[in-house]
């Protein structure tokens, strides 16, 4: 790849592009292993997230390149498939979707960011500690793998 392009980020506003995002998270979750339960999610699920809460991305040139789902819960914005394409790791992806994350919840009078991480992707786990992410609280959901669960408040 040439010299990186520049990363827009954007909440998206119509559905006209849930096909690309759908290709996006399963590319994003591809290679997980165990495999992730995002791969059977089919476009009718990302109609379902889309009426659920904001979907934020973010594009270079034009092409997606991340995507975040926000849920609104309570006194929260709950944050699910943080995805960005494996050739776009490592560059500002995921922190970009995410403080526009904080922006969102900020406006929807929202006091914390939670999320779930799947105990078999510790790297994803410490990146989020990063980031002023702390474990609150472990579990696992019938037939799926073992999650911590994260927060992050927000300072007023």
């Amino acid at each position: 790849m040439s010299e990186p392009a520049d990363i827009r980020t954007s909440r998206l506003t119509d559905g006209t592009r849930l096909n690309e995002i759908l290709a996006l998270v399963h590319a994003a979750f591809g290679g997980f292993e165990p495999p992730s339960g995002v791969l059977s999610e089919t476009i009718d699920d990302m109609r379902r997230r889309y009426r659920a809460g904001p979907i934020l991305i973010a594009q270079a040139d034009g092409a997606l390149v991340g995507s975040l789902f926000c849920v609104p819960v309570d006194d929260a914005l709950y944050l699910t498939r943080l995805a960005t394409l494996p050739a776009w790791r490592r560059r500002g992806v995921g922190s970009t979707l995410l403080a526009d994350a904080e922006a969102e919840a900020r406006a929807a009078g929202a006091c914390r960011l939670t999320l779930r991480v799947r105990v078999t992707l510790p790297d994803n786990q410490r990146y989020l500690e990063r980031l002023g992410f702390v474990v609150t609280g472990q579990g696992q959901d019938p037939g799926r793998t073992p999650y911590v669960s994260m927060e992050r408040r927000l300072a007023d």
